[in-house]
């Protein structure tokens, strides 16, 4: 009796894979697939049980891949395409790709091995090939806070790039000369982008780049801690900050009014993403307004193909002024 071990040899590929062609998976290239049918037919292997997915199966979900669950970021970003399924009476299956390829990939394929064909993803670990190749196999595919030119019919995405520009014009408009960037030491699109934005005002203003005030530490409240702390220890040459997120921005602002630094009058502070309560801040935050939650309604609504109203694509952030930014 011909067994799926035989048909796997025969095409030289894993029983994984037959697997997947078997349930019908989007996740196998089309010249896979025909490889391995192929291979079954001049096998003589017969599909019998269950195996093969009902072809309905998975039309009552939408999928949602985020990079880590302990975030509020995340927690806007799942209310936002949790509001969209339920509007279409559609389940929502969650997983995390945990910012690592392999993560990110093993809950996509998880996904559509469920006959999940709406996704909704925040991917910043695959690379821009395989979400190509992903996003062309399965139309219901689409990319959050991240485009990728060639699908960017698929993605919903914010302009990175805009925000710490923003950011840092308003503390030159403040009067500050010396300003330091807490970036994070991940490979990702959105370090690139926002440390362009800065970059970006700095030249406009006059001001020269000076890499020794940019810090790279890692995710979480730790990188906050270590930015201030290394800032410290250079005799804190400059008056103004721009944090490439809110949790850095609250956790060196603790670390520096534990050393006697004042906020503002000291130094000022700008965030990123306004996602965090202002009972975390003292005094209040100045911050970048990423609109997450808009964005994922936005994606899910793409996903599902809802037409009946225009759909945005790129987001643009907006400066919220409060009460961390001293004129000087």
């Amino acid at each position: 009796m011909v067994t799926i071990k035989d048909v796997a040899k025969a095409a030289n590929v894993s029983t994984a894979t037959v697997s997947r062609v078997i349930n019908q998976s989007d996740s196998v290239l089309p010249e896979t697939v025909k490889r391995i049918e192929t291979v079954m037919a001049q096998l003589g292997y017969k599909i019998t049980d269950n195996r093969r997915l009902n072809i309905n199966q998975g039309q009552d979900t939408i999928g949602l891949i985020v990079s880590r669950f302990n975030s509020p970021f995340y927690g806007l970003l799942t209310q936002g395409v949790e509001k969209i399924a339920k509007r279409h009476g559609r389940k929502l299956i969650v997983a995390s790709g945990n910012y690592d390829l392999d993560c990110e990939e093993d809950a996509l394929k998880f996904m559509l091995s469920k006959g999940c064909r709406n996704i909704v993803m925040h991917s910043k670990a695959m690379t821009d090939d395989m979400l190509i190749r992903y996003a062309k196999q399965v139309s219901g595919l689409i990319l959050i806070n991240r485009c990728v030119s060639e699908i960017e019919s698929q993605c919903v995405w914010l302009d990175n790039c805009a925000g710490t520009y923003l950011a840092t014009k308003h503390l030159i408009e403040e009067g500050h000369r010396k300003i330091a960037y807490l970036s994070c030491e991940m490979e990702v699109d959105d370090k690139v982008e926002r440390l362009n934005g800065y970059q970006k005002a700095l030249a406009e203003g006059g001001i020269e780049f000076n890499p020794d005030w940019v810090e790279e530490v890692p995710f979480g409240e730790i990188g906050g801690t270590v930015a201030a702390t290394n800032l410290l220890n250079k005799g804190l040459p400059v008056t103004a900050l721009v944090s490439f997120n809110d949790f850095y921005a609250a956790a060196a602002m603790q670390v520096f009014k534990e050393h006697g630094i004042d906020i503002p009058n000291r130094l000022s502070i700008v965030g990123f993403d306004d996602v965090l309560p202002q009972c975390y801040f003292s005094p209040k935050l100045t911050t970048i307004r990423n609109p997450i939650e808009s964005m994922a309604i936005n994606a899910a609504r793409l996903c599902l193909g809802e037409m009946n109203h225009p759909i945005l694509n790129a987001f643009y952030p907006l400066l919220i002024k409060r009460d961390s930014v001293h004129k000087i």
